[in-house]
């Protein structure tokens, strides 16, 4: 158990937190209450549902900052699915004169953020008219929300009114162009959802801005050197939980990734017809991005508790993505430990390209599940058919037992062929 984990149990424990909530819904706790036990900003600090301790995770609270010192706790739906769509990233290109990354790798959110300005990203994401300026980067940092008054719900769909003072609001990065004032929250991740404070308290500081502009919100994620910004709103300015998606842009530096159709087929046609694996699960991890993206956190050996520590999932979640790479033949499992096979090596190893794709349609393709529905959906026009493809697993796939199952197996091997047809021509 954590240090955090073991400080929020006394807290619990000393502060009767659990009864309070039961009894009023919620339970406001100070910083210098924290402290009593640990750090405050080590305490509060939950970037993803996963990273809450258990304590709050098992009753489903979570907690949020009500002025600079104080806090509260309750059942609120704090945080937001980030919903992934696998699409082509688009390629772009820094200036020619800009030299500096020619023998760098990016490294961090804010060199990854200073690329993406530099090559144009920003501004085709606020869809920047021919003759404007180009956005510019203002305000970031540590920064004071002032007053804010908001409605956020409850796991029940009740609201509750939220008075915020003064609270601290950390931002990223900053950006402006003519019509538009942006705020992005930056991450060199995909995890699984975030919290949506981290866009809606600067938002609300931007808004009270009074400067006529539209303020967008944009959760921005660095990874596989793939630069995708989503767009978000809040449909009621006043409504933390109305937060919406807009859309989707995603970005890669200098590379087309153009793999053809014949290479597909070539790779289709010499499948070795895997039927199942002995000991490792069909797969339960949808997002080929987020499984490509965790290998590299198996540099060195985890358990799954471990990988999903890393990474921001859920305990059961760093099992799916381990044995998802195990399903690939990119990893294996010895006493409780995923290790990087020969090939999950090489995949780390280089770079998100045309060479390092074809060896993952590869090892998907060498089961005949995935090589029979990726053929039909070919011959389908690309379109999945799910009756067919819950047919197929239904068939082969002697472990999977219940209709329901099926169909959310089925869902992520769609998914899969999904992502293959966007590294394609």
């Amino acid at each position: 158990m954590s240090k955090t984990e073991v400080a929020w149990e006394k807290l619990f424990e000393k502060y009767k937190i659990m009864e309070h909530v039961d009894n009023t819904e919620v339970f406001k706790i100070s910083a210098q209450q924290i402290r009593e036990f640990r750090e405050p900003r080590l305490m509060t600090k939950f970037d993803w549902s996963a990273s809450r301790p258990k304590i709050f995770s098992d009753a489903k609270l979570s907690i949020l900052p009500d002025t600079r010192g104080s806090y509260v706790i309750g059942r609120f739906k704090a945080y937001q699915k980030l919903a992934l769509a696998n699409e082509s990233p688009k390629v772009e290109y820094l200036p020619q004169w800009v030299r500096s990354f020619d023998n760098f790798e990016i490294t961090s959110e804010s060199v990854a953020l200073n690329v993406a300005q530099m090559s144009g990203m920003i501004d085709q994401v606020l869809e920047r008219e021919q003759g404007e300026p180009q956005a510019v980067s203002t305000l970031t940092g540590r920064l004071k929300s002032g007053n804010i008054s908001y409605k956020i719900q409850d796991i029940s769909g009740n609201y509750h009114n939220f008075a915020v003072d003064n609270s601290q609001v950390e931002i990223d990065a900053g950006f402006e162009d003519v019509n538009n004032l942006v705020v992005i929250e930056a991450k060199n991740r995909i995890p699984i959802d975030f919290i949506i404070r981290q866009l809606y308290y600067p938002y609300r500081l931007y808004r009270n801005l009074q400067t006529g502009k539209k303020v967008v919100p944009i959760y921005f994620t660095y990874a596989d050197q793939v630069f995708t910004f989503y767009v978000y709103d809040f449909i009621d300015p006043n409504n933390y939980s109305s937060i919406h998606k807009v859309n989707q842009y995603s970005f890669i530096l200098g590379k087309k990734l153009d793999l053809t159709l014949d290479v597909v087929k070539s790779i289709s046609q010499q499948s070795k017809m895997i039927s199942e694996l002995p000991n490792v699960p069909y797969p339960q991890a949808n997002s080929i991005p987020r499984i490509i993206d965790s290998i590299h956190y198996l540099r060195e050996s985890k358990n799954a508790a471990e990988l999903a520590h890393s990474y921001g999932y859920a305990p059961r979640q760093g099992r799916y993505y381990g044995n998802a790479l195990r399903f690939l033949n990119m990893a294996r499992e010895e006493k409780g430990k995923f290790y990087l096979t020969t090939i999950g090596k090489k995949v780390e190893a280089l770079p998100n390209s045309n060479e390092r794709n074809k060896i993952i349609i590869e090892q998907m393709l060498n089961h005949k599940t995935i090589k029979l529905i990726l053929d039909h959906t070919l011959r389908n026009n690309g379109n999945p058919d799910h009756s067919y493809n819950e047919y197929i697993i239904k068939e082969n796939i002697s472990s999977i037992n219940s209709d329901e199952t099926i169909h959310r197996r089925t869902e992520t091997i769609e998914s899969w062929i999904n992502w293959i047809l966007t590294v394609i021509e």
